[in-house]
């Protein structure tokens, strides 16, 4: 989940953001990444139950009489939920206009005009303002400081 996500990811802005703007958004983003974190510890701590499931038991979860079947079943279903929780906190994130690069490592970028150019401002987790910004395709090693 810590990769880029493409289907997250616009094609075109939704809205631009000035750096004042970006910036107030910022307590809204810290209090939605620690919600997708306690997210992502529980998808973690689910899919690490049914993978010890599955190294124990191999192909026979899926013969009906396994004493594991329903409690694996029933993970399964959990680490289901779980997913389609934090594919709904990314959306919700998104709704805001912004675009998350990386949401466990908190990598978010605002679209907004540089020089009559579309450019992303760049705000990483516990920083404190957007103090950087990058082109479209720059991505975050590109990304250089606001002056």
């Amino acid at each position: 989940m810590g990769e880029e996500k493409e289907d997250f990811r616009r094609t075109t802005p939704s809205r631009f953001f000035t750096v004042d703007e970006a910036n107030d958004l910022i307590p809204v983003l810290e209090q939605k990444l620690k919600e997708c974190d306690r997210i992502l510890i529980e998808i973690r701590a689910v899919t690490e139950l049914t993978e010890d499931m599955e190294w124990y038991w191999g192909e026979a979860l899926n013969d009906e009489s396994n004493p594991d079947r329903a409690e694996y079943l029933k993970l399964e279903k959990e680490r289901n939920l779980r997913i389609e929780k934090w594919n709904q906190a990314m959306r919700d994130i998104e709704s805001l206009g912004v675009v998350v690069k990386n949401a466990e490592l908190g990598l978010i970028d605002f679209y907004s005009i540089r020089d009559d150019q579309i450019i992303f401002l760049c705000w990483q987790r516990g920083e404190p303002e957007i103090r950087y910004w990058h082109t479209l395709e720059g991505g975050y090693n590109g990304r250089r400081p606001l002056e």
